[in-house]
């Protein structure tokens, strides 16, 4: 009687066993893809001052590849979110290099003083996030999307050869 009480613990020990690691692994997987992980490891790494460079990185060039392929959708919208994440591109280079803050028109306010050429431009395509952001009517050419995206890139090109 008793190694038939002893069978069934090792069975229900075991079954137990199984289910907990299937529940860390599924809670792991679920964290993983909200990213909460990465999240954490960047606020880890800005407060040790453990700041992976992003703009040299293989994962910003991927960034200007997917714009890219936005840019090449017949889509409107894929070209207006071409627009906006090369502008976040450029605002995530800023921030890195040491001009933070939430508003890129004060940022870029603060490169007119340091010297930058040409930031009116970006003034204006800046302008064109905003209209893009606030008016969901707001029409946009292929070319024109093209276009700023381009300066935006040349502009990101600019601050990498700064660094």
């Amino acid at each position: 009687m008793t190694e038939f009480i002893l069978a069934y613990f090792l069975y229900f020990k075991s079954f137990c066993l199984a289910m907990c690691c299937g529940s860390l692994i599924g809670i792991i997987y679920y964290f993983w893809k909200l990213r909460l992980f990465t999240k954490w490891a960047e606020r880890w790494q800005n407060w040790w001052g453990i700041v992976p460079v992003f703009s040299l990185s293989g994962k910003s060039r991927k960034e200007w590849k997917r714009i890219d392929e936005l840019l090449k959708e017949p889509y409107q919208s894929s070209w207006k979110l071409a627009i906006l994440k090369a502008e976040a591109i450029a605002k995530k280079t800023l921030n890195f290099m040491g001009y933070v803050g939430d508003d890129f028109t004060k940022i870029l306010d603060e490169l007119k003083f340091r010297g930058y050429q040409n930031l009116e431009v970006l003034f204006q395509f800046h302008n064109i996030g905003e209209k893009i952001i606030g008016d969901k009517n707001f029409s946009l050419s292929q070319n024109r999307a093209k276009e700023i995206v381009h300066i935006y890139k040349k502009f990101w090109d600019e601050l990498l050869n700064t660094l």
